[in-house]
């Protein structure tokens, strides 16, 4: 990223400020650098040209202590991922 920054205006409902300087707060970083960190991983997400399909998970704490559960929880998440990708994949 070059040294410059350029200002930019976004409108936001006061929920989702509130959520954004919650978020930054809790990170130890500013409300700008989350935005543009956001930003830049959603575009690489959404915009990048490769071959994969990405898929994003968010693993309850709670199950890193459990093997058996992390794995039968995994187990349903996979189901449901072959499931949509596959009913999606002629769309």
């Amino acid at each position: 990223m070059s040294d410059k920054l350029k200002i930019v205006s976004v409108s936001l409902e006061p929920e989702m400020h509130d959520l954004l300087k919650n978020s930054a707060k809790k990170l130890g970083i500013s409300v700008s650098l989350l935005i543009r960190e956001l930003v830049n991983k959603y575009l690489d997400l959404m915009v990048n040209d490769s071959d994969e399909v990405p898929v994003i998970l968010r693993i309850p704490s709670h199950l890193k202590s459990d093997a058996d559960q992390l794995k039968q929880w995994l187990a349903v998440k996979t189901n449901a991922i072959t499931t949509h990708l596959t009913s999606t994949a002629d769309k």
